[in-house]
């Protein structure tokens, strides 16, 4: 499990996210694949939903977990709530909600449509971007063999957009397995943004409404992997802020895509 010493090693819990497949061999997709969430439910022939503990949970302080009533399609969209209660010890409670992708998929273009955690009940109405919460949309496989990260936190208002490639996914990442860059966006939470991934052979970029904002080429990982749509709370002084108890904060996702690489 990743620490919160340092911001650098955000992820390396991120494992939690699909352990509970445990070791099923999964086909990697070479189809396209959408999903608009239009339906008014999600479609579980595409989808699981995570009912377990979320990264940033720690004894005594922040005892987090994905619940699957997070979830709703009422706006014609997926929305993933995120609240946090704090009980008279000082613990805080943080729900929020996961879902993970049942295909895993290489490389190609993912577009992800996508406003960031504030607390905007409604797709297009008014909201505060808030400590303690941390949305995000990324691909991930196996203790982070593959994993590139798009994860908005709520504490410093910015998306900080990382590659790994673990060679040795029977251990935890350690070492210099990642490459990472922060994008400051005051507009993030506030509006609709689409954050169009292109993941190729030694190469990772990521553009934020068509302009390109990261470029990267090492560490690149090569395994099929899942997508995963997540909203969670943290209570940290580091990685994703103190909790914001008794506020609840909400996660759009219009549509994601994936079109494979020719």
């Amino acid at each position: 499990m990743r620490t919160l010493i340092l911001p650098a090693t955000m992820l390396l819990c991120i494992c939690a996210m699909v352990a509970w497949r445990g070791n099923r061999p999964v086909a990697a997709a070479s189809q396209a694949f959408s999903d608009d969430f239009s339906a008014g439910k999600l479609d579980t022939s595409k989808w699981e939903i995570a009912t377990y503990r979320s990264p940033d949970s720690k004894p005594g302080v922040n005892e987090g977990k994905y619940v699957a009533d997070a979830f709703d399609f009422t706006t014609g969209m997926l929305r993933i709530k995120v609240t946090q209660l704090q009980e008279s010890n000082g613990l805080v409670r943080s729900m929020g909600g996961a879902i993970i992708s049942k295909e895993r998929f290489g490389y190609g273009t993912y577009e992800f449509v996508m406003r960031m955690s504030t607390t905007a009940d409604t797709p297009d109405g008014q909201g505060k971007t808030l400590t303690g919460g941390i949305s995000s949309g990324f691909v991930y496989y196996n203790n982070s063999e593959s994993e590139i990260d798009l994860e908005f936190l709520g504490n410093e208002n910015a998306i900080h957009i990382t590659n790994w490639q673990n060679p040795t996914p029977s251990h935890q990442p350690a070492g210099e397995v990642k490459q990472t860059d922060k994008v400051s966006d005051e507009f993030l939470g506030t509006q609709f943004r689409k954050y169009t991934l292109v993941w190729l052979p030694g190469s990772v970029k990521v553009y934020i409404d068509d302009v390109l904002v990261v470029s990267h080429d090492k560490h690149v990982p090569s395994s099929p992997a899942h997508i995963i749509l997540q909203h969670r709370g943290t209570n940290s002084n580091e990685w994703g802020g103190t909790a914001a108890v008794g506020v609840t904060r909400y996660f759009y996702v219009k549509s994601v895509k994936f079109t494979p690489a020719p």
